[in-house]
């Protein structure tokens, strides 16, 4: 059932779509920007716009996402209006970017921050996908890939999805969540919380440079910048190659670590780099980290 949140709330979409389109006309004339006032998945929707042939820069925002995925098929719950859910779409040729859309992850982690960061809120990059703030999250990011006939063999449609906590983080998550009001980032009005719409504007240009400047120059162009953000740096971590969350796995079926040691940075192609019990860095490329103890008991 649809609200006065809820129209005055799409209202707000609607405006930032308009004013994002027409500053974006110089650098991106056909990109296109659909609001959607319910959407299973803004990603989802996206892949499909690829499918049915659209080869020109898109971006996809919604209120309401009801089936919003994180990665490894994991859900993102999301209120309407308290979080940002947004994709960015746009044709990349990442055949011969080292590291390729695992690395582009990284890289885009590093942009959002950027804005994060200019908005007053330290954001920071727990590897490979998350946007964190003093080891809570605030936000995640999926990159997901097609081939299309509406492109060159090279090229895929790629669509990086976005969720971004704005503001009424529950208080029962508020050990593990954080959201950008609760540092300091506000609406229009003095207080008020920020609005999706808002977001939107500051990020979509970011993320569309970001994405380009990557095609280009791989991730070896962001690898200072997510150094600095980096939130694992120097920091013990254990490491599992499935795709369950270590946290929240029950004792039973908790399996030990397959690899321990102190985080060290990423390489050019967007490992994490792990220095073992000796001292010799290995690249971890795909799983789990967590940078939180094992109980005893487990």
């Amino acid at each position: 059932m649809s609200t006065d949140a809820d129209a005055a709330g799409l209202a707000e979409l609607h405006a930032a779509a308009e004013q994002l389109w027409l500053a974006a006309q110089s650098r991106w004339p056909t990109l296109s920007i659909e609001v959607l006032p319910e959407v299973d998945s803004t990603n989802s929707h996206a892949m499909a716009m690829g499918r049915q042939g659209l080869s020109d820069p898109a971006v996809v925002v919604a209120w309401r996402q009801t089936a919003g995925r994180g990665r490894a098929g994991r859900v993102w719950q999301a209120e309407p209006g308290q979080t940002l859910t947004l994709s960015v779409a746009l044709p990349l040729d990442l055949t011969h970017v080292p590291g390729g859309g695992s690395a582009l992850s990284l890289a885009v982690g590093t942009v959002v921050a950027e804005v994060m960061e200019a908005l007053g809120a330290p954001a920071q990059l727990k590897w490979p996908n998350d946007l964190w703030i003093q080891d809570r999250k605030l936000g995640g990011i999926l990159i997901e890939a097609s081939h299309s006939t509406a492109l060159p063999p090279d090229q895929r449609w790629v669509v990086i999805g976005l969720g971004l906590n704005l503001w009424g983080t529950p208080a029962e998550w508020r050990s593990e969540r954080c959201d950008l009001h609760e540092w300091g980032v506000h609406g229009d009005a003095p207080g008020s919380p920020p609005q999706p719409g808002q977001l939107m504007r500051a990020l979509v240009p970011a993320l569309l440079e970001g994405a380009q400047l990557f095609e280009r120059s791989g991730f070896a162009a962001f690898m200072a910048r997510y150094a600095r953000r980096d939130a694992l740096l120097g920091r013990a971590v254990n490491l599992w190659r499935h795709q369950a969350p270590p946290a929240t796995l029950q004792a039973a079926l908790h399996p030990s670590p397959e690899a321990s040691g102190t985080a060290a940075g990423v390489d050019a192609q967007g490992a994490l780099l792990i220095h073992d019990a000796h001292g010799r860095p290995q690249p971890w490329r795909l799983g789990e980290v967590s940078v939180r103890p094992i109980p005893d008991h487990l």
